[in-house]
């Protein structure tokens, strides 16, 4: 493909200007630490957030990946996981023009109206609510401009940091460095690339179909109108499922819409090619008309059937208290690099210690605290560091996928407390931790929710 020399020569001074600025940044950073400043944790996450995009994602990598960074680290990075301060719309409107008024098209060709003030803002994207000239209701994921260039740019540079983080977090000497960078570019890649996340919704509206469900809907793509940098999306109309009074307004019983949403999600980990691995309060939403509604497919996990049946193994064990059980399954989901290296009987008794801890500290999110998403997720993060903590003493890593997986099962959990306190995910009849049976998908049961 040719190349324009006057693009070749824009896209040359971006690079040359991001290298400028990241050279600038941690040499700014390199002062503080030669003026005796520690290079701790708060340091690191001062400078990733005044390099930008790219480093505000590695740090959400590292406060949600609990499983391969320390614990000061994790904690340390929380605040990139909140929403970033909104772009002008005069930028996101460029970034429309670029990707959909081609061929001679004006964005007021395709669209009858946008607000330019947005629904949301992340760091790599932007939602703005719009309609069409048919009258449809949208909502437009925007990527921001410029945010390829700066990937590609640092992540090409990110190799040689890697000494620099070495010096800075010792403490992550314990595990190689590249396989992490690996991890970091392909979770990157995949948030920034729009139309595999179109086919996200479209999987799981497949198997949504495939199950004869109802109840959950996810909004539909528009193709036309969808590129690698936006996504036009049906808008779905309802209230977020954090209020249990609110949600009365659209449903007779909150703790059904509960268990309806776990047995979506976990059947889709039998039955669908991924599941949602971001499920939390601002992606679930209870429809005006009853339905649930299943929002952002951004990030998505895999996970084996054989995986998932182990993971429930230890998570009733879990709930039967029964630690013994719960290590003996924790090796069957192969989370150990050598499960026949595993003190079965010492892991179980670190087990139990880690889990009664956890229950005596957490008294308070079952004693009538309003939902707090701030609260929920610390408590969350602190969970599955105290887990961390007890496998890397026996030889155990988490895989990626199980780690997503289970901290969305920890958010369900928070979900419960909320909406549905005296349901028992374990052993309440309404839910359905291995998905539906056979006789269940050969004949399913579709649920009316137009009455």
């Amino acid at each position: 493909m040719k190349i324009h020399r006057p693009n070749l020569l824009k896209h040359t001074f971006n690079v040359a200007n991001r290298v400028r600025q990241t050279v600038s940044v941690a040499g700014l950073s390199a002062i503080r630490v030669a003026k005796g400043e520690k290079p701790d944790a708060m340091l690191l996450k001062e400078t990733f957030e005044q390099l930008g995009t790219t480093y505000i994602k590695i740090g959400q990598f590292i406060a949600s990946t609990p499983s391969l960074f320390p614990r000061e680290y994790v904690t340390a990075f929380q605040s990139c996981l909140d929403q970033t301060t909104p772009l002008s719309y005069v930028y996101i409107e460029q970034v429309l023009k670029e990707e959909l008024a081609i061929d001679g098209k004006r964005i007021d060709d395709l669209f009858a109206f946008i607000d330019p003030e947005p629904l949301a803002s992340a760091s790599i994207a932007q939602v703005h609510a719009a309609r069409l000239h048919n009258g449809d209701e949208v909502v437009l994921k925007v990527q921001k401009p410029g945010v390829e260039t700066i990937m590609q740019t640092d992540l090409g540079v990110l190799h040689g940091v890697t000494k620099l983080l070495e010096i800075m977090m010792p403490s992550m000497k314990f595990a190689s460095i590249a396989p992490i960078i690996d991890e970091i570019r392909l979770r990157m890649l995949a948030e920034t690339d729009f139309i595999a996340e179109a086919q996200n919704i479209r999987d799981f509206q497949q198997f949504l179909s495939v199950a004869g469900n109802t109840r959950v809907v996810a909004p539909d793509v528009y193709e036309a109108l969808t590129t690698k940098r936006v996504l036009t999306m049906s808008r779905l109309y309802g209230v977020s499922m954090v209020d249990e009074s609110v949600m009365r307004q659209y449903c007779a019983d909150p703790a059904q819409v509960m268990a309806d949403t776990l047995n979506t999600w976990f059947a889709s980990l039998m039955l669908c090619n991924s599941f949602h691995a971001d499920l939390h309060a601002g992606n679930l939403m209870l429809m005006t008309d009853g339905r649930i509604g299943f929002l952002d497919f951004g990030i998505v996990g895999k996970l084996k059937a054989e995986s998932w049946r182990a993971c429930m193994g230890m998570m009733q064990a879990m709930q039967d208290s029964d630690y013994q059980t719960m290590a003996r399954h924790m090796i069957d989901m192969e989370m150990t690099h050598g499960g026949d290296q595993v003190d079965v009987v010492a892991l179980g008794n670190d087990l139990q210690r880690m889990m009664q801890a956890i229950m005596a500290e957490d008294k308070s999110f079952t004693s009538g605290v309003p939902f707090n998403s701030k609260e929920q997720a610390d408590e969350l993060n602190k969970m599955m560091l105290e887990i961390v903590e007890v496998g890397k003493r026996h030889g155990i890593h988490f895989p990626r996928d199980f780690a997503l997986l289970t901290k969305q099962m920890l958010y369900f959990d928070r979900f419960m407390r909320t909406l549905a306190p005296d349901m028992d995910m374990f052993s309440d009849q309404r839910v359905q931790m291995l998905g539906q049976s056979e006789s269940e998908l050969e004949n399913p049961t579709v649920i009316d929710v137009s009455q």
